[in-house]
């Protein structure tokens, strides 16, 4: 079983038509209108992962904001 990650609906894997393949990855879809939902661009649901380097540096952004109030620190 997958989980539609739109709506959140458990799918059979076997025999579903609404699934997208990405970087080795298959994600399946309860209907078309999830499946164009997901892949619409601007929407919450992105297609691409983040990958550890880009999470780390925006944490570190995220930590910099809240340390000098979204302003970069002074070097000189």
């Amino acid at each position: 079983m997958a989980k539609d990650p739109v709506c959140g609906m458990d799918i059979k894997e076997k025999g579903n038509q609404h699934r997208l393949h990405f970087e080795h990855e298959t994600v399946y879809f309860c209907s078309k209108q999830c499946k164009e939902k997901y892949q619409y661009p601007g929407k919450k649901y992105a297609l691409k992962k983040k990958g550890p380097f880009v999470r780390f540096l925006e944490k570190l952004a995220k930590d910099n904001e809240q340390t000098y109030g979204g302003t970069p620190p002074k070097c000189h």
